[in-house]
């Protein structure tokens, strides 16, 4: 597989999935030229692309989906417990619309959803498989769970929610007490040190890279975020660069492209 986060955060978000027979977007919160534009450094033309994943009904999520289906016929997928909002949000011909309510196949990928607690209608993480080769997309999660942890640990590769710093969050005079109280909720956002201690189990699962995404414009910065993480995994005697490595998932840039290959082409 080729992986690569083309953008993450509040302003838009989407990642691009590859193997040699099927291409993914999981999600699409960015203008056409935006994703357009993106594909094109990878290589990518759009009209190429297989599926679209969607995780929940959230804008930043799907506000670019229904122009790119427009452009390119492209299907799209979702959960069948947001029916009615994906098809109210995102009206494209009848025949792109796929919704399923348990794993599923897409070319030569296994797709497993797997429910997330954050403030939505419903919202679902995605542990993609290729053979034995694994990677997980766990972003919008107010809390990280023992059943979340149990559907991706083991992954090669998790991208991983580390939304905010929680004094950042409480200084920040433009939200109101109601939205800091949601963003920290159970249902809301994964702060850098809830994300810290997720990546601790991770790593004692064999996972041995995470991109820390979703990172808010804020009530956070991708330094504080690694630097939050890094520092509480060494008390753990989890040496970044070492036993785990930690990435970032820009908020308007093309990430770093990773490769997790299945034990069958090594």
């Amino acid at each position: 597989m080729r992986i690569c986060n083309l953008a993450s955060g509040s302003s838009g978000n989407c990642t691009y999935i590859e193997t040699k027979n099927t291409r993914l977007l999981i999600d699409n919160g960015k203008p056409l030229s935006y994703v357009f534009n993106a594909l094109n450094e990878l290589g990518v033309d759009p009209m190429t692309i297989t599926a679209i994943l969607i995780t929940h009904e959230h804008s930043d999520h799907i506000k670019g989906i229904r122009k790119f289906c427009e452009q390119y016929h492209t299907s799209i997928y979702a959960h069948i417990n947001i029916r009615d909002e994906i098809k109210s949000q995102i009206p494209i011909d009848e025949h792109l619309y796929n919704f399923f309510d348990s794993d599923f196949d897409i070319g030569d990928l296994h797709i497993q959803p797997f429910p997330l607690p954050h403030d939505s209608k419903f919202c679902v993480g995605y542990r993609i498989e290729e053979e034995d080769a694994i990677v997980s997309i766990c972003t919008d999660l107010g809390h990280f769970s023992e059943d979340t942890f149990n559907a991706i640990k083991s992954s090669a590769l998790v991208y991983l929610e580390a939304n905010y710093d929680m004094e950042m969050l409480m200084a920040y005079p433009k939200y109101p007490p109601f939205l800091k109280k949601r963003i920290s909720g159970k249902n809301g956002h994964l702060s850098n040190i809830d994300c810290a201690r997720a990546i601790e189990k991770l790593t004692n699962s064999g996972t041995r890279l995470v991109v820390l995404s979703h990172i808010s414009e804020h009530s956070n910065t991708e330094n504080l975020a690694v630097n939050t993480i890094a520092n509480y995994l060494e008390t753990r005697n989890i040496i970044p660069n070492v036993n785990i490595r930690l990435d970032i998932a820009h908020h308007e840039t093309r990430g770093t492209i990773f490769r997790i290959t299945p034990t069958s082409q090594r």
